[in-house]
């Protein structure tokens, strides 16, 4: 799609690529883990996960081409040890947890690159065919001398298509759980992580399965930049070193010190309890409207509410929530009670007029989201509503914080944001108070505070961005339960499929080669809708979007956000407590599929329930 400045345009080699013997070549890269697949410690990340910790491999398959065998070539960032030596464990035992039928010493070619060849399916004792599902593992040993703190891990269980090439979430091994998923479960195409079993509330902490060589390192590094304190540069999980260099950036107005505290797992955000300081939500406040209709920072305020200071600084307000309980009647005289919440000042100054809360979103696909073509998502507009269905979706046109140029907006509540680069720079700026090169002025309310240079250098920032492109998106679960395939058809039949599409494909111009040529399923169309009055901000505008118009939210993951993020709040402020009092705060160009909720009889309400909860 587009190169950001600061970085550079992938120049890996494809990730599946055929020669004209037909000989195919895959390749991966991953990082270290803890225990196997099955075990606790398999999904979190180990101390010190930044240093030496990656891996790069290449599967050489020649079934296709009418060879019989398979040459794994392993390379590790940090230096291995010589004994012993990397191991390979391969064709998993089906119904037996962790046991593979073989688990062989890789050849040493020097201290960072062993290699083997396999040349029989051990699970069938035979040789391998095309279609045979190859399950793999390498054991690593580091050096110890060279490499600080512990120096034995397992990794991944990467499953490959013999014949095909390339690496899939699908599961075969009933051990592992549900099975699968079919193709339609992939959520993030080939950047679909597997099941994950022990900790499934670290299902939105994996990177992308396809993740390549010339992407792993910077996934880590930003991760560690996305888990370190900027006042402190503490990192948020134990027994890894501070990163001194971040240390003292925060501020001086602020609503949190590091990334984590609002994206707790990288997941969604929740609004306080009543009375309650805001923690994972913030106030976005907005001035009169311009010449233009667009309006501009409040004049005390800025563009946010920061309820946090440096010691010497004083904070902008401790805003809070109070709700207000309303019941909706559905059809079958089952009554559902709704909350509304209303913002709280506080007992010094005037609260601001023009003001919108909103809840810190779930982080994964954005760079799915981000590669999809702008004529993809410019074609589904329609503003004037031409074709008579009562959806008229259109496109927030955002100008780019760094060229100027008005471009799709795709991200954000409002799809206000440009870009992840955009996304991130901006949440460092107003939620951290730490200025880059897309903002490098900081912001101490209305006005704006002078720096002499960006507080976090360019390199950190593209770290930053591409931890947040290259996450790995869950797959879908229990796909084929009959109530989940019936509240798939009532979805669709009632025409919430209009506004949440469920599949887009990227294009193969973005610099990151894993998103490319991608076919997912986030459920967006990435435009804005009218959702009536009831879920109107109070913003007058937000760039092109009028209070009542959000962006289409993806629901990729959604099913899991109790398991992750501990709580079931939905829509931008959080006040639905479940999918159906989401649904019931549908209105405007979606009132006529909340009606139609409503007329469900409870068998079909709890089918369509059950088809979120797979997502």
């Amino acid at each position: 799609m587009f190169a950001e400045p600061g970085e550079q345009p992938a120049l890996a080699p494809s990730i599946v690529s055929t020669d004209a013997q037909g000989v195919i070549t895959t390749r991966g890269a991953g990082r270290v883990r803890g225990r196997h697949e099955l075990e606790r410690e398999f999904s979190g990340f180990l101390p010190r996960y930044f240093e030496n910790r990656s891996y790069q491999f290449t599967v050489v398959d020649t079934v296709a081409a009418g060879g019989g065998t398979v040459t794994f070539e392993y390379v590790s960032a940090g230096p291995s040890a010589a004994s012993p030596s990397t191991n390979l464990r391969v064709w998993k035992v089906y119904g037996a947890g962790n046991v593979f039928h073989e688990n062989l010493d890789m050849q040493r070619v020097d201290d960072r690159h062993a290699r083997f060849t396999i040349r029989t399916n051990a699970r069938e004792r035979r040789p391998m065919q095309k279609g045979d599902m190859l399950e793999f593992e390498f054991g690593i040993f580091l050096d110890s001398a060279r490499v600080e703190g512990r120096t034995n891990y397992y990794t991944d269980t990467f499953r490959y298509r013999v014949g095909v090439g390339g690496l899939t979430a699908s599961n075969s091994d009933p051990a592992v759980g549900e099975l699968g998923p079919a193709a339609a479960g992939l959520s993030g195409g080939d950047t679909t992580i597997p099941y994950v079993v022990a900790e499934p509330e670290l299902s939105l902490s994996q990177m992308a399965l396809n993740i390549q060589g010339s992407t792993v390192d910077g996934f880590l590094s930003g991760r560690r930049l996305f888990h370190t304190s900027f006042a402190t540069g503490a990192h948020s999980e134990p027994d890894n070193p501070v990163l001194a260099t971040q240390a003292a950036k925060v501020g001086p107005l602020f609503n949190q010190e590091s990334c984590t505290s609002c994206h707790a797992r990288n997941g969604r955000g929740s609004p306080p309890e009543a009375g309650s300081p805001m923690r994972s939500m913030v106030l976005k406040v907005f001035g009169a409207p311009g010449p233009g209709g667009e309006p501009g920072p409040h004049p005390q305020l800025g563009h946010q509410v920061q309820n946090r200071a440096v010691e010497g600084t004083a904070a902008e307000g401790n805003p809070s929530i109070v709700y207000q309980n309303i019941t909706r009647q559905l059809a079958d005289g089952t009554a559902v009670e709704l909350q509304r919440p209303t913002l709280v000042w506080g007992p010094d100054g005037a609260a601001p007029e023009r003001y919108s809360m909103r809840v810190a979103r779930p982080l994964v696909g954005m760079g799915l989201l981000e590669a999809v073509p702008e004529a993809t998502v410019l074609a589904q507009a329609d503003p004037k509503d031409c074709n008579g269905d009562g959806i008229s979706g259109r496109p927030n046109l955002v100008r780019d914080p760094e060229s100027g140029q008005l471009r799709l907006g795709r991200l954000g509540w409002k799809a206000s944001k440009v870009s992840v680069r955009h996304q991130v720079a901006e949440a460092l700026l107003l939620d951290i108070g730490v200025t880059t090169s897309v903002f490098p002025r900081g912001e101490c309310g209305a006005a704006s505070c002078a720096q002499d240079a960006p507080e976090l250098a360019d390199p950190d920032l593209v770290h930053l961005v591409t931890y947040m492109r290259a996450l790995g998106v869950p797959p879908r679960r229990k796909l084929e339960e009959p109530a989940v395939e019936r509240g798939a058809a009532l979805f669709a039949a009632m025409g919430c499929s209009s506004c949440h599409r469920p599949s887009l494909t990227t294009d193969d111009s973005h610099p990151l080669v894993e998103l490319r040529g991608q076919t997912f399923f986030p459920y967006t169309d990435l435009l804005l809708h009218d959702m009536g009055p009831e879920l109107a901000d109070h913003s007058e505008r937000d760039q092109q979007a009028s209070p009542s118009e959000w962006r289409t939210p993806p629901l990729w993951g959604i099913g899991l956000t109790q398991t992750i993020s501990g709580h079931s709040r939905y829509l931008h402020d959080g006040r639905a407590r479940s999918f159906l009092e989401a649904i019931l705060w549908h209105g405007g160009e979606a009132l006529s599929a909340r009606q139609m909720v409503i007329a469900l009889s409870a068998a079909d309400r709890e089918a369509l329930l059950a088809f979120l909860g797979s997502l």
